[in-house]
């Protein structure tokens, strides 16, 4: 690879991490700090307003095999693009929501602009411009997520408490078109070898993929894993808040959570370069279990920062696993479309999560909420490992 192209797969990394910093992290990892302020201003249940996470991941997982088509025969850039515009110009819209059926509807053009521009683009970029390391090189993308968390968790909370929550939403949304939108239009590009041009001739259809009852029991497991994800992570500061804890402690609890997510996805990328799957799996979801268990004794403080650690750490598994597991076990052929396939389960996974947990603490309590994702992780890891052993990995 010459010098010129090497620069510009670390430009596209960088632009990578950049992205998921700002938009991902902001639209799937703080907003549910605007689940209070926004329930008690609209007089909603908890439920009714985690439907909004649920809408907009089943808008995500539907538009998942569409885009991992549609990368084949468009340019990198106009998919982007588009995912930036409608990503943050309809987070700016949630600011003018006034009743529960608007945030419905703005949910949908999220998810969209969410699925053209985050994670299968990013990873089907990824895994294209880096041959070796691409576990690392995921890790450092994904690790966005984790950076931007952790600082987006301070500065919304504070924001929250001095701006209202409307005016909250208005300058996210446009941070995210202001940061996201020439990062598309200028840096991201696929490697010459994956260009549309020579792409595009090519007739792929789902038809094209290896169905497999590996590819089944992978994907089944990512969609619990979704489900244990995503419910636990919009319901953590609520969580917090039915504790009694102040928005300050709460915010530090979610900033020490973002930070071991940082540092899961580095280290994470590490050890799924360096061990197999299944080790790497089975030292993640260790660290999950332990994690709930610290959740269920919640009420003893320390614990949930111990909980944000462990917690943070395994948060690498549903931001590599479904990206790096594709790859190590189907290959790079038609990746984009295998991607497409199993992160619309992952997705619809957790879509589901925020209204089990919703439904289960409004009806019942939190702590039931946690046992029920303890039991789902004993149960995801052995769909996941059992995958593993049903065929012989593809790298």
């Amino acid at each position: 690879m010459s010098n010129r192209l090497k620069f510009r797969k670390y430009l596209v990394l960088a632009a990578c991490f950049l992205i998921m910093a700002v938009s991902f992290s902001i639209i799937n990892n703080i907003t549910s700090l605007f689940i209070d302020p926004v329930t008690k201003h609209l007089r909603l249940s908890i439920s009714s307003f985690s439907f909004v996470f649920t809408i907009g991941a089943i808008t995500t997982a539907l538009m998942s095999p569409i885009i991992g088509q549609l990368i084949s025969k468009v340019p990198l850039k106009a998919i982007m693009s588009l995912g930036a515009i409608l990503a943050g110009g309809g987070f700016f819209c949630y600011s003018l929501a006034t009743q529960i059926w608007m945030f419905y509807v703005i949910a949908v053009i999220v998810g969209i602009g969410t699925s053209c521009l985050t994670v299968i683009p990013i990873s089907t970029a990824i895994t294209h411009w880096f041959e070796d390391k691409k576990g690392m090189a995921l890790g450092i993308a994904m690790a966005g997520a984790g950076t931007g968390s952790f600082i987006w968790m301070q500065i919304v909370s504070r924001m929250l408490t001095d701006l209202s929550y409307q005016e909250t939403y208005a300058i996210l949304g446009l941070i995210i078109l202001v940061v996201c939108l020439p990062l598309t239009l200028f840096v991201m590009k696929m490697p010459p070898d994956t260009t549309i041009e020579a792409k595009k001739k090519e007739k792929i259809s789902y038809k094209d993929i290896h169905w497999s009852m590996q590819l089944i029991l992978f994907a089944l497991g990512l969609f619990l894993l979704g489900v244990n994800i995503s419910g636990t992570k919009m319901h953590i500061q609520p969580y917090l808040t039915h504790l009694g804890h102040p928005l300050t402690f709460n915010a530090n609890v979610g900033s020490t959570q973002a930070i071991f997510a940082l540092l899961g996805n580095l280290i994470g990328g590490y050890v799924f370069d360096k061990l197999n799957l299944r080790n790497s799996i089975i030292i993640f979801v260790s660290m999950s279990l332990l994690s709930y268990i610290c959740l269920i004794y919640g009420a003893f403080a320390p614990l949930l920062f111990v909980f944000a650690a462990l917690f943070g750490l395994c948060l690498c598994l549903p931001s590599m696993l479904p990206s790096y597991g594709t790859s190590a076990l189907f290959g790079k052929e038609h990746y984009a479309m295998h991607l497409g396939f199993i992160n619309m389960i992952f997705t619809f996974g957790g879509a589901l999560g925020p209204m089990i947990s919703g439904f289960i603490a409004d009806h019942l309590n939190y702590t039931l909420v946690w046992v029920t994702y303890f039991a789902l992780t004993v149960l995801y890891s052995i769909f996941l490992l059992i995958s593993l052993r049903s065929k012989k990995p593809q790298t």
